[in-house]
């Protein structure tokens, strides 16, 4: 067995013990098989993690006062109330999805797991164990961040239980998520390379047929499956964005921590949604069937003309390439790669000025009424 395919069975456990991806791995003729006892553990968990977001989120909604940071202002508190009530709906969410389409999603990763091991690039073969320890290292520094952070805050012990439950749970949940569609993204990536190879060759028939299977499949399946997750994912992450730098305004720059303090909550601060905002860069720069897709096309336009058919069919493909571009989306609302971080980073200073503007309002009014 290859590393790359030991590698990905390690996904594969973490999505099953996480209730993602529930089903029996069958490594000798490399299937996803769906088992009675798969199947309830699937709905079990789903039932589960329903209940358990339900009730965090009554929870929080009966007693807000628990929830409230003494050393914030009210802005950020009421801030914190909506990213905690919208993490809960995302996980509810995520779930349903991943359960009323999970047979989708187990064809979909068989197809590429088989893909995978025909089309495997030995240089890269690391390259899925690298991208799982990114995503323990992140979420090692996630834990820490919010274990130091939310103690300092001044909460009573079931909130602050409660925080750390619901966020370090839903930063396992959905990075496994970006990473492993980062995985899937490769793989199709090292396909369209194996058969671009082909093509250079000179074996165009195979080349470009197993080539448009791939991008097919890419715009087809890839895209309704993993764009509908991506939607709400990147919609929760841009939410959260704004939460350290507020935070780290309203108080270390306000000077309501003594001198010993501020450096550490500085730091807290200024790393606090690193681990999701790389999380972020990472699956949307990852651009390898784009970039393969476009290599197709100077291939081709190299090749030699011989006056046959095989002109007219290179020329027909040329044509259809310029007008068609493998673009991946959520569920159609924006593109999934880099044209999308400028108009992510821009959305989340934005955010960030409204809450500014907001927080002093309230400075505002409360001056005001003082006098």
């Amino acid at each position: 067995m290859s590393n790359v395919f030991r590698d990905l069975r390690l996904y594969l456990r973490l999505l099953h013990l996480l209730g993602m991806m529930c089903c029996h791995f069958d490594s000798e003729h490399c299937r996803l098989l769906a088992t009675p006892q798969s199947e309830r553990y699937a709905l079990v968990y789903a039932g589960v993690m329903f209940a358990a977001t339900t009730g965090c989120l009554t929870f929080a909604h009966l007693q807000p006062h628990l929830f409230h940071i003494g050393i914030h202002n009210r802005t950020g508190n009421f801030y914190e109330t909506l990213i905690f009530g919208s993490t809960c709906l995302v996980l509810s969410l995520l779930y349903l999805i991943m359960y009323v389409r999970r047979h989708r999603h187990r064809y979909l990763v068989q197809h590429l797991l088989r893909l995978n091991k025909r089309c495997l690039c030995k240089s890269r073969d690391r390259q899925f164990l690298h991208n799982l320890i990114l995503y323990g290292v992140l979420t090692v520094i996630c834990f820490g961040n919010y274990l130091h952070g939310y103690i300092r805050s001044g909460l009573t012990v079931i909130p602050l239980t409660m925080y750390m439950v619901v966020y370090i749970y839903a930063f396992s949940v959905i990075c496994l998520l970006l990473v492993f569609f980062v995985c899937l993204k490769q793989i199709m990536g090292a396909g369209l390379r194996h058969y671009n190879g082909q093509v250079d060759q000179g074996y165009l028939v195979p080349g470009l047929r197993g080539r448009q299977k791939i991008l097919k499949v890419c715009m087809g399946e890839l895209n309704d499956c993993f764009g509908l997750l991506m939607l709400p994912i990147v919609g929760l992450i841009l939410l959260m964005a704004p939460s350290g730098p507020f935070y780290l305004i309203s108080t270390v720059l306000e000077g309501k921590f003594g001198p010993n303090e501020c450096l550490y909550v500085l730091l807290t601060s200024s790393t606090w949604d690193t681990p999701w905002m790389i999380m972020l860069v990472l699956m949307l720069s990852t651009n390898g069937i784009t970039v393969e897709a476009n290599k197709t096309a100077k291939i081709l336009a190299k090749v030699p003309r011989t006056g046959t058919g095989l002109d007219r069919m290179i020329e027909k493909f040329l044509l259809k390439n310029l007008r068609q571009q493998p673009i991946l989306t959520a569920y159609g609302f924006f593109a999934l790669d880099k044209s999308t971080l400028f108009k992510l980073f821009t959305a989340i200073f934005t955010y960030m000025v409204i809450l500014v503007q907001f927080k002093e309002m309230e400075n505002t009014t409360k001056t005001i009424n003082k006098f």
